[in-house]
């Protein structure tokens, strides 16, 4: 058995989200593990010679955990793309300037880290479908030089390549120039749905670890086939392996599955096959009570990502009524944070703050500070399938653990009886994070990354999106430009199809009383 070497110590230490407060704790790391969690005096006796890191000052936690990611080291905004309604602004995804793989993950990891994120699900969005393997091994390699835990899921779409519906009357009516530079076939040896799954394969037999886990990432059911989202279940299954997918992130979404489908997205997973325990849905904005019921009733996740909710303006999940009826919801940035800085406490303080809602009792219940730290520790390590070995701080566990400075957070004074983690989501943010260890391993210190070189990444980021576009690109600007127009006008009166119902009472515009 490895010997304890580390004792990380804290004058307040939270051990979970169900447990109290050590005051005066500290825990004892033996190699990649926890051996023991307690009073800081007794395991100094039990562990004299071991490294003695953090102080009173400190406040104690567990890794957090980013339950839904892309590795934007450049976010959306600095590469060009407003915020907007989803299926406008992913037109506009389309238009940026390329940047090396594994600079964008490596800083989008330095990001995460810096601010407690020690495991982070990335959804890998392809950006040249022909260089794909190119891509995984940046990726992973970014990854792994950051010394992040992460469950690594390639996406892939075969459906609905333009608009929800029938692309091939959209496409007709388009001007016959941008039509054909819509339908240009990708470049021999791209990633294709045929040889998705084995390309998964590859990455889980040659990477699969307790540091990295590979699973399945088919992007939607609106982008993919049930002929490949039931091949990706098999494969899942045979494999003991994760899917994350998209789905009813937007009312638009909600409408298609309706319209074309005659049902909800999720009730037409469900009735494919496709939904079950290993399945996470990420966003799940516009879920009907019946779907929420087939969610908790499969044992599907969920995971909520509120800034990137607000930001494209797909609404607020009814992420609270989820948890209330028992699906599993972890959080998740999405790399569109509240101040595109992926500051994970920042989006915990969000989440917290957005469902509080609003009631006609005072003693209505809501979403409370420990709920929020559930979801992004222990619910996120749950559907990320390191539930066992990560998200709280007890022996036998992975060591991933974040110091903050309690002090600074509660400058210059602040009420000692509030719960540490109420001060956390009140006060507290990323510049607060002092120390974080991944798998006993200590990667950041005084609030610097010890593992990768930041500002030698962020110049190859800036030297590359800077570059003046090609005559190729700039088309490709210009056709992207008309091609939003066109959806725009597709999509226009589908949101009147449905009820709109809000999930919570909305404020009163009468005057008066009944």
């Amino acid at each position: 058995m490895p010997e304890v070497t580390k004792l990380v110590r804290a004058g307040h230490l939270v051990p979970s989200h169900d447990q109290p407060v050590i005051h005066g704790g500290a825990v004892a790391v033996a190699g990649e593990k926890i051996e023991a969690v307690g009073a800081y005096e007794d395991l100094l006796v039990r562990y004299p010679k071991a490294e003695r890191i953090g102080g009173d000052q400190f406040l104690l936690i567990p890794g957090l955990i980013n339950g839904h990611g892309h590795g934007r080291g450049l976010t959306d905004f600095q590469r060009g793309a407003l915020d907007n309604t989803l299926e406008s602004w992913l037109l506009d995804t389309r238009k940026y300037i390329p940047v090396s793989t594994y600079d964008d993950l490596a800083y989008s990891a330095a990001r995460l880290l810096k601010s407690g994120v020690t495991t982070a699900m990335h959804n890998h969005i392809l950006k040249d479908p022909a260089a794909f393997q190119q891509e995984f091994d940046e990726g992973l390699k970014a990854y792994s030089d950051a010394g992040m835990r992460v469950q690594f899921n390639p996406g892939v779409r075969n459906d609905n390549p333009f608009v929800y519906g029938d692309n091939k009357a959209f496409l007709a009516a388009l001007p016959e120039t941008l039509r054909k530079m819509l339908t240009t076939p990708p470049p021999a040896g791209s990633l294709s749905a045929a040889n998705f799954v084995e390309a998964v394969r590859a990455l889980y037999r040659q990477h699969q670890s307790s540091m990295c886990r590979i699973g399945f990432g088919p992007l939607a059911p609106q982008w993919c086939t049930n002929d490949l989202l039931m091949e990706v279940r098999k494969a899942a299954v045979e494999l003991n392996a994760p899917i994350h997918v998209h789905a009813v992130q937007s009312i638009f979404q909600k409408v298609y599955g309706l319209q074309f489908l005659g049902k909800t997205l999720v009730q037409h997973m469900n009735d494919i096959g496709f939904l079950g325990r290993g399945v996470v849905v990420g966003h799940c904005v516009w879920p009907t009570e019946k779907d929420i019921e087939l969610l908790a009733k499969t044992g599907t996740a969920v995971t909520h990502h509120p800034s990137c909710n607000l930001r494209v303006r797909n609404g607020i999940s009814p992420a609270y009524h989820m948890l209330k009826a028992g699906v599993l919801v972890g959080l998740g940035l999405d790399g569109k944070s509240i101040n595109d800085d992926d500051d994970m406490i920042q989006e915990m303080k969000v989440c917290y703050l957005l469902h509080r809602l609003p009631s006609l009792e005072l003693a209505s219940p809501h979403m409370s500070a420990r709920d929020v730290f559930k979801m992004a520790t222990e619910n996120s390590a749950s559907l990320l399938g390191f539930g066992r070995e990560i998200g709280r701080l007890e022996p036998g566990r992975l060591a991933d653990m974040v110091l903050l400075d309690y002090e600074k957070m509660c400058r210059p004074f602040v009420d000692p009886s509030h719960d540490p983690i109420d001060v956390l989501l009140y006060r507290g943010l990323g510049s607060h994070v002092h120390t974080v260890m991944v798998n006993g391993r200590i990667v950041v210190q005084a609030g610097k990354l010890l593992t990768l070189d930041e500002e030698a990444i962020a110049g190859r980021l800036a030297e590359a999106a800077s570059r003046p576009r090609t005559e190729k690109e700039k088309a490709l600007v210009q056709a992207m430009d008309e091609l939003k127009h066109h959806a725009i006008r597709y999509y226009e009166g589908w949101p009147k199809k449905v009820k709109t119902e809000p999930y919570f009472m909305t404020n009163s515009r009468t005057d008066g009383l009944l």
